[in-house]
């Protein structure tokens, strides 16, 4: 049982650190994707979906992370990342952001008509759409779940 903990725990925390990573690295182009549609959809406060919802889920990203890494603070790592897993779920499967979005992260084309001060529409982005994030963050998120209940019976 130890030994699965941490295997889980070590999976979580990876990859919440890596896509947090992204974030602040600029690689995470969903962030401006959702702030169009939420701004094309009347939502109010919409320009603050990127860069500042962006950085925030970043940190929480990688603070789950390295709590869920570390034996001391598994316990609160798991609770975030569970937190963290469930927000990403929920944002897909709201009009906002959708359980298809574009895969190609590399592209950095979707930024462009963004520095220009401009919105962007689907052509903006590489022609690959496919629900690859949201499976991830589903898997992800059963896994942080499963995690969390078997840091609660330690």
């Amino acid at each position: 049982m130890v030994i699965l903990r941490w295997v889980l725990s070590l999976a979580v925390g990876g990859f919440l650190i890596m896509f947090g990573v992204m974030k602040f690295a600029g690689m995470a182009f969903i962030f401006p994707y959702i702030e169009y549609k939420a701004g094309a959809a009347g939502l109010p406060l919409a320009e603050l979906f990127f860069p500042f919802l962006s950085y925030a889920t970043g940190a929480l990203e990688v603070v789950a992370g390295v709590l869920v890494i570390l034996p001391l603070t598994r316990g609160l790592g798991a609770l975030l990342s569970v937190a963290s897993l469930l927000g990403a779920v929920i944002f897909h499967l709201s009009p906002y952001l959708g359980i298809v979005t574009p895969t190609d992260f590399s592209d950095p084309k979707p930024m462009e008509p963004l520095a220009a001060g401009g919105g962007f529409v689907r052509g903006d982005f590489s022609s690959e759409v496919a629900p690859t994030l949201f499976i991830m963050a589903s898997v992800m998120l059963a896994l942080a779940v499963v995690n969390l209940l078997l840091q609660r019976r330690a």
